[in-house]
């Protein structure tokens, strides 16, 4: 019956009703799990939303991939006025039936099938007053802190012949950018700003010179790139090209509006920055890479008084790899650390997230990380563990089994790596988990976030060829519906 048919009595107009018997008296109004140290710690913790509108109990954050909860034992609590709390379990795997909360309070709850509660309160007349809630205990069905790629998530480079000799990819105002040398020797100029439907707006680009692909460098004013005797070149667009004057060895990377690597002067190679800023010019340090370095990534928060910079390995002076990091302010490189990672030519970084538990179980805090991957070791093997760092780059640790690249994704050296966020959508239910990256907003009955999603794009392998690849990765909880 619905519960405003349960007001109808046969009392007289001047009799008023039981204030006992109303629709808040069968509200759930506290429910939870008892402490079983032997399915999860700090179970009696997990916090479940209370829908009385639509008789729904869940938890929005669902509890770790492989929680049992087929024999959990609930604790809830409602008016003193009910006489009957039937728990009705239906398709469990391991058990069916009713349970009376009210005489069976520590009875467990098979909560892998449906299941409902009824709260009754009976009426003098033999009417009875009743609500049902859907009970329901949720388990994410993945590793929520594991990076998911796999072979579906795989396209090619954005070339206009097969098989491209050369590329580097990188993020250009908020696009994707990538320069294909290609196998008849001419050059493609693809961007994009939806990697994830891998779209790609492809031309055609003649150089007035023989540029270096791999120099290809994105400030926050242009791009710059070297040609193969070391002649800077500048662009807006990609098609036009106009030299600086500057003749450099390597291009680092960029520091805000300008370019920073190195060049050969009179008293060896030096730091170089152009425009140049607040560099300290100098001769470069001993051990300071002067190839190879993995791509350089910035820094910049509400605790940084300007953006720092930095990147990993690469070949010193000597000839030898190195296993440091090193850092820029602006104005003076250091060394920020030294090993944890190891001696690789080639690496990439990528600026992403994870995620590292609190006390309890399931609760976990978002890190700014930086993951290292690939890279060519000292006896010419590619590497093929993930790295990570949850300090910016202070310490760097091997990365949990989860964080890990599946065996589709060959070992590559000289990859590059683009993050963009795509926009999802879906619908305002109560099967709502958490997810990270953005904070979402709401359209209607639909939730909308932005998800972080990694592209690999291009690397060679152990040969030394050119992988024809896109690989798209993304943290598993962050493609889930985030809560609100």
């Amino acid at each position: 019956m619905a519960i405003l048919s349960a007001f109808s009595s046969c009392k007289s107009e001047t009799e008023e009703f039981d204030p006992y018997y109303t629709p808040v008296n069968v509200s759930v109004t506290s429910f939870s799990l008892n402490a079983d140290e032997d399915v999860m710690s700090n179970l009696d913790s997990v916090f479940f939303s209370i829908d009385l509108d639509r008789g729904v109990i869940f938890n929005a954050d669902s509890l770790p991939l492989g929680t049992k909860i087929d024999k959990l034992v609930p604790d809830i609590e409602y008016s003193s006025h009910v006489t009957k709390a039937i728990i009705k379990m239906e398709g469990g795997s391991t058990r069916t039936g009713e349970v009376d909360y009210t005489t069976s309070d520590t009875d467990s709850i098979d909560f892998t099938g449906k299941v409902t509660l009824t709260l009754s309160i009976p009426f003098a007349d033999g009417d009875t007053l009743k609500k049902d809630y859907d009970l329901k205990v949720l388990v994410h069905k993945q590793k929520k802190d594991s990076l998911m790629w796999g072979d579906k998530a795989y396209a090619k480079l954005p070339s206009r012949y097969a098989n491209p000799k050369n590329q580097k990819s990188l993020d250009f105002k908020g696009k994707a950018v990538s320069l294909i040398e290609e196998s008849d020797g001419s050059y493609t100029y693809a961007t994009s700003s939806d990697l994830y439907s891998n779209n790609w707006q492809k031309i055609p680009v003649s150089f007035p010179f023989t540029p270096d692909t791999r120099s290809l460098t994105a400030t926050d004013r242009c791009l710059n790139i070297l040609d193969t005797g070391g002649n800077m070149y500048e662009s807006t667009d990609g098609s036009t090209w106009i030299a600086t004057g500057e003749k450099w060895i390597s291009i680092i990377g960029a520091y805000k509006d300008t370019a920073i690597g190195l060049k050969q002067t009179t008293n060896g190679i030096s730091y170089a920055q152009y425009p140049l800023k607040d560099l300290n010019p100098g001769v470069v340090d001993p051990d300071f890479p002067v190839s190879g370095t993995s791509n350089f990534v910035i820094l910049e928060n509400k605790w940084t008084n300007s953006p720092v910079g930095f990147c990993i390995g690469g070949r010193m002076i000597n000839g030898k790899l190195t296993d440091a990091t090193w850092a820029f302010d602006g104005s003076n490189w250091v060394k920020l650390s030294q090993g944890g990672i190891p001696a690789v030519s080639g690496a990439t970084i990528i600026p992403y997230y994870s995620y590292r538990k609190t006390q309890s179980e399931w609760t976990q805090t978002e890190y700014t990380a930086w993951l290292a991957v690939g890279g060519s070791k000292s006896d010419n093997t590619l590497n093929r563990t993930v790295f990570i760092s949850y300090d910016n780059g202070v310490t760097w640790g091997e990365g949990n089994e989860q964080m890990q690249l599946p065996q589709e994704i060959p070992d590559l050296t000289g990859c590059d790596n683009v993050v963009m966020y795509t926009q999802k959508k879906a619908a305002i239910s109560d099967y709502w988990t958490r997810a990270g990256g953005s904070t979402p907003t709401v359209d209607g009955d639909y939730i909308i976030w932005e998800c972080p999603y990694i592209y690999l794009l291009g690397g060679k392998n152990a040969n030394d060829e050119l992988q024809n690849s896109i690989w798209r990765g993304v943290l598993a909880r962050f493609t889930f519906t985030p809560i609100i």
